[in-house]
């Protein structure tokens, strides 16, 4: 027999199955990223592992890569999804990590979202102070669903027997130096950044340096991620020491944690961020703004110290009096971090996809 003809008749075939709804989909995720190198693109390709331990299929695509109606579909962007939401054919879900009342961009969003309702499946929020907006706005309970964004922890055990003395050395970055670390990306778009994205707080990072510079001689910056030209601009005016390391993958950060003796984190607004847990796994000191899941994760003087008012002299108090002058818990808040990781790791966040997808037990 004709082996196209053959061919033929079993596509047909499978067609004219689907159509009569005798093969199912329905288990079936698409997570479409924004294919950029940096921290979407690593939880998209995370999501995927963790997807894959309760459900058939898992596959991952860029933003602008068709749009099957076959498919359960996680998109990494709110943005997107909601400018796209009469293109999709399926069940659409996605994360809503932050967003301020202030902002007209979140505003209209909510609208949105309210107005779409019927067509939305399931929005994953990461924190509390998310939820209570969304409650406020009155969306229904049942259409979100609060899932921290966590790391793969395994990834900074492979780390932490590294010698950071040596890591310095590699990287170039001076030994006796106190290194305050930050590596997220706070400039606007995705080019040289010399416009500041004020949400992620670069002008309270630089005035917090500044403070530090008279306090600490040996005081050092290093930045990491996309965008930072207005920090490396500011760094420049106030005459404080930095590198700024281009990293090809957004894995390779990790070893930079090591480098450091303490991580900044200065942002108005934040979904996480994931140098909150980043910082926990590294066993570096954190010291955060009250943003994001720092609300939840972050208990000041037991896991790490926290501004609650955006404030960089607090700030710049927190790294001067209980880091570079050891606070005498400062162990104990280091292994109480690292304990808060492990109790918000994928493996533990696995039933809480299920109830998110409404799959149980597919495999």
């Amino acid at each position: 027999m004709n082996i196209k003809f053959l061919l033929k008749k079993n596509f047909f075939n499978l067609v004219n199955l689907y159509r009569k709804k005798e093969i199912n989909f329905e288990n079936n995720i698409v997570i479409k990223s924004e294919n950029k190198n940096w921290v979407l693109n690593q939880i998209a390709n995370e999501y995927k592992e963790v997807f894959q331990n309760f459900t058939k299929k898992v596959s991952l695509k860029e933003q602008d890569a068709y749009i099957s109606n076959e498919v359960h579909l996680f998109i990494m962007s709110k943005y997107y999804a909601l400018e796209n939401l009469k293109n999709f054919k399926n069940k659409i879900y996605f994360p809503y990590f932050h967003g301020s009342t202030d902002d007209v961009r979140h505003r209209q969003s909510l609208k949105i979202i309210k107005k779409n309702i019927d067509s939305i499946s399931k929005i994953q929020i990461s924190n509390s102070l998310m939820e209570n907006i969304f409650l406020e706005n009155k969306i229904p309970k049942e259409k979100f669903k609060k899932i921290p964004i966590t790391i793969d922890i395994k990834k900074f055990k492979q780390v932490n027997s590294l010698d950071s003395n040596q890591l310095r050395i590699f990287y170039e970055l001076p030994i006796s130096s106190f290194i305050i670390g930050s590596f997220q990306k706070d400039g606007d778009g995705w080019g040289k950044g010399d416009d500041p994205k004020m949400i992620k707080g670069p002008d309270i990072f630089i005035k917090t340096i500044k403070i530090l510079k008279d306090k600490v001689p040996e005081l050092f910056v290093l930045l990491t991620g996309p965008s930072r030209g207005y920090v490396i601009k500011e760094l420049n005016k106030i005459k404080v020491p930095f590198k700024h390391i281009h990293l090809e993958k957004y894995s390779e950060m990790i070893k930079l944690y090591k480098c450091l003796n303490v991580y900044l984190v200065s942002s108005r607004e934040e979904g996480g961020p994931r140098a909150i847990l980043e910082s926990f796994a590294s066993k570096i000191p954190l010291v955060t703004t009250n943003v994001g899941q720092a609300v939840d994760m972050v208990e000041n003087g037991y896991n790490a110290f926290k501004s609650n008012n955006l404030n960089e002299e607090e700030l710049a108090d927190h790294i001067y009096n209980n880091i570079y002058y050891k606070n005498t818990n400062l162990q104990k808040i280091i292994n109480n971090a690292y304990q808060t990781v492990e109790n918000n790791t994928y493996e533990k966040q696995t039933n809480l996809w299920k109830d998110f997808f409404n799959m149980y037990d597919e495999k």
